[in-house]
């Protein structure tokens, strides 16, 4: 009697032990309230399109390398090449008095028609002028002017002009008048008159003098938080995600979907912000592809990291079911557990390869940076020990269970013994 009353009380003691884990377990469940987590990912989340936009800003409009590559494409779209060569003339025109020309030129008895003919060759002029901008000597001469007038305008803007070049009585310009020359001396007209051209001839303005001061508070605001601003969003994330707990993998999740949504609204508003751009220049067709075709090229790289931040989201996604409790999950990871955990040189060299691939298939890849292809490379890493671990702690568990056959469990009486 003494041994069954020893037992029902070590029964009883072993029933109390686990009904107090169960409570245990969903106290730890969570570090912190739900709702905390959801405003960790939001916050890191906009912070991420802030950080997106920097990268914008030091990228397509701070590098004179990608200026210069923008701008080089830009000439090579039809539409944008055909309304420069369209200015081009027409500067030409105001600057030269075409008809005089061609009065001097002319016979006496047909002086009259000169302006007539003035007329009649503005269409021709502007159809040679577009076949002259698409060789290669001219495209050089444009990446040239392109490339000197945004370095200059970057030292401007970055307040690093030196004692040689200052704002204060003038503004920034686009200097197209070697453009203009050459294509005087396509249209036929001497040098002397080409040279007598004006100093101003193909002068496009790209910031007033009033404008140049609250674009230099901009490029400040924005190179001081480049940095700061990215570190921010990966500790808003790894904050919610380690305050889930036992949930971290719904975070996870969470964070891939809120990538998702953000890049998505990105090129919705691109969408729309392209349109507005196409809408407002006006109704005709040439002009308004061609500003179509200036806001498609301007916005490039932003429209990248957009896809960018897709194909991250998806992939975070897609690793967090991949961790969850799913049958279909369960099984991948059934498959991939030989190979992660008894093979880990051959684990971590497929990992390698699969993180250069993404990295070569991603618009905007994020190596660009040193800094942050580390933290990339960091986060990749600890999501690929972190399913390991998992693994191992799965594959612990299997063989304790399958070690027991059915037919080897105590019934009835034997149980009772």
């Amino acid at each position: 009697m003494e041994h069954l009353e020893q037992s029902a009380d070590s029964a009883n003691e072993d029933s109390a032990d686990e009904s107090a884990q169960p409570e245990m377990a969903t106290g730890t469940k969570r570090r912190a309230p739900g709702w905390v987590i959801h405003a960790l990912i939001v916050v890191g989340s906009v912070l991420g399109l802030v950080s997106g936009l920097n990268v914008w800003v030091e990228r397509q409009v701070l590098d004179t390398d990608q200026w210069v590559s923008a701008t080089d494409e830009l000439l090579e779209n039809g539409e944008v090449r055909g309304l420069l060569a369209a200015y081009l003339v027409d500067q030409l025109y105001e600057a030269v008095d075409i008809e005089g020309e061609l009065e001097t030129r002319l016979p006496d008895n047909i002086d009259p028609i000169a302006s007539l003919l003035a007329g009649a060759l503005r269409g021709p002029a502007t159809d040679g002028v577009n076949r002259l901008l698409s060789t290669d000597e001219v495209r050089g001469l444009w990446s040239q002017v392109n490339e000197r007038t945004h370095a200059a305008l970057v030292g401007i803007l970055k307040d690093d002009t030196g004692p040689s070049l200052s704002t204060a009585d003038g503004a920034v310009t686009l200097d197209l008048g070697e453009l203009v020359k050459q294509v005087g001396l396509e249209f036929g007209l001497s040098v002397d008159v080409v040279d007598k051209l004006p100093e101003d001839v193909g002068m496009v303005t790209i910031f007033e003098s009033d404008e140049l001061a609250a674009a230099q508070d901009v490029v400040g605001v924005v190179e001081a938080l480049s940095v700061f601003v990215f570190l921010l969003v990966i500790m808003f994330y790894a904050a919610a995600i380690y305050l889930a707990g036992q949930r971290r993998r719904e975070a996870i999740r969470e964070v891939g979907v809120a990538l998702l949504i953000s890049s998505a609204l990105v090129l919705v508003g691109l969408r729309v912000a392209v349109g507005a751009v196409e809408g407002a220049i006006g109704e005709t067709p040439d002009v308004s592809a061609a500003a179509r075709a200036v806001a498609l090229i301007g916005t490039e790289l932003l429209r990248g990291l957009a896809l960018a931040g897709l194909a991250y989201g998806v992939i975070i996604t897609g690793y967090a079911v991949l961790a969850g409790p799913s049958n279909a999950a369960t099984k991948i990871r059934a498959k991939l557990a030989p190979v992660l955990l008894a093979k880990p040189l051959v684990a971590w060299s497929g990992a390698a390869a699969i993180f250069l691939l993404v990295i070569y298939l991603v618009p905007a890849e994020p190596l660009q940076s040193w800094w942050r292809g580390v933290i990339f490379i960091a986060v990749f890493a600890a999501a690929l020990e972190s399913l390991r671990r998992q693994l191992k702690r799965e594959s612990a568990v299997a063989p304790a269970v399958d070690a027991v056959p059915e037919d080897a469990l105590p019934t009835g009486s034997d149980a009772l013994r």
